[in-house]
């Protein structure tokens, strides 16, 4: 009986939080875009490892940006590459003065490693009032500088964005891009609170200003992911971090091509997580809880009970997800939500055991 109640105060809780980060998320998607100040200069970032087989995709699209011509500028940085990416940069971006293409061959740096050594390149030949940064795997839309930007003002540090995995080519992608969907609008809710969770670096956009005041790269202790470091010490300061639900702000990108691949990234963000705020900790206990529950609740509590408690779970994370799946447009795959119950509760069950094979994170062909 007991073992009962104290479920049924896990699952209230549970889904208690998931209102509180329901009128959170109300408010990232009610964000007043409308900022009418002078159009600022805006540089993109793309530092690329080893991505002969993206590249190409993703310079097309910042080809058909849509923004003020000579308000930005688009650096491409090869991040000491061993196949053809430098190559490719530079043959797609012939004739186009508005492309910079970098080697980290060419930067020294005591200090930095891993990505951040090649943004920190970027940035110190950048010109940019506001600084875009998406991932060479990715592709984005015309509307992508155009549309982030107008959610900048004065007091905005970070603007964070969705980032949506391409889905239909198997059901291992179309189970990934539903949970990239929850992860990311637990963050926007969480931002809608102002409490925010986490961010992808994929489609992460910041002012110079702010960046510059808090010592850039070089003033971060290192970290696997560096795109959440430098949110929680922007977050520290008088700047805002918004994460708003604009579908022309969406960045698309590939999916973990098999477990190996996927335990790498899960690890490596699960490492980079551990230094998250109280709530995070709060909502990480709650699901590994409810998780714990849905694979083995069936064994100890009556069929009734079970069913009820994994009703309310799913309806918890429904009302977070439904509103951004319909925002931007996707397309069937909510029927893949009951298998997402059972993906989401065995890595989020396992993931805590990954330090016990050691805390050596492997992400592009890099130990840290």
């Amino acid at each position: 009986m007991y073992i009962i109640i104290a479920i049924y105060v896990i699952a209230a809780t549970y889904f208690l939080l998931h209102v509180w980060f329901f009128t959170g998320l109300k408010k990232s998607i009610r964000l007043d875009n409308k900022n009418e100040r002078p159009l600022p200069f805006v540089t993109v970032l793309v530092a690329a490892r080893n991505e002969e087989d993206n590249i190409s995709n993703c310079i097309n699209s910042l080809k058909s940006l849509v923004y003020e011509k000579g308000l930005y500028e688009i650096i491409l940085i090869n991040d000491n590459s061993n196949d053809s990416t430098y190559d490719i940069m530079i043959r797609e971006t012939a004739g186009l003065d508005y492309f910079i293409i970098l080697d980290t061959k060419n930067f020294h740096s005591d200090k930095l490693a891993g990505k951040t050594r090649a943004l920190s390149y970027g940035l110190s030949v950048s010109k940019g009032q506001l600084i875009m940064m998406t991932d060479a795997d990715c592709v984005v839309r015309p509307g992508w500088i155009k549309n982030t930007v107008k959610n900048f003002d004065e007091n905005t540090g970070m603007i964070c964005g969705f980032t949506r995995i391409r889905y239909g080519s198997s059901l291992f992608a179309d189970i990934q891009s539903l949970d990239w969907l929850y992860l990311q609008s637990l963050a926007s809710s969480s931002s809608g609170i102002g409490r925010i969770l986490s961010c992808i670096g994929n489609n992460l956009s910041f002012n110079r200003k702010a960046y510059d005041e808090i010592g850039g790269y070089e003033n971060l202790k290192f970290s696997v992911t560096e795109d959440l470091s430098l949110m929680r010490t922007i977050e520290k300061t008088k700047y805002s971090v918004k994460y708003p639900v604009e579908p022309e702000c969406l960045v698309e990108t590939v999916e973990c091509k098999n477990i190996k691949e996927l335990y790498r990234q899960k690890k490596r963000w699960f490492r980079g997580g551990t230094g998250i705020n109280f709530l995070g900790y709060c909502l990480g206990t709650e699901l590994y809880f409810i998780n714990f529950i849905l694979l083995t609740g069936f064994l100890y509590m009556p069929l009734y009970h079970y069913l009820f408690v994994i009703a309310l779970k799913m309806a918890s994370e429904l009302l977070i997800m439904m509103p951004v799946y319909k925002r931007f447009g996707y397309n069937g795959i909510i029927r893949y939500f009951p298998a997402l119950q059972l993906y989401f509760a065995l890595y989020g069950l396992f993931l805590p055991f990954t330090f016990l094979t050691g805390y050596k994170i492997v992400w592009k062909d890099r130990k840290h």
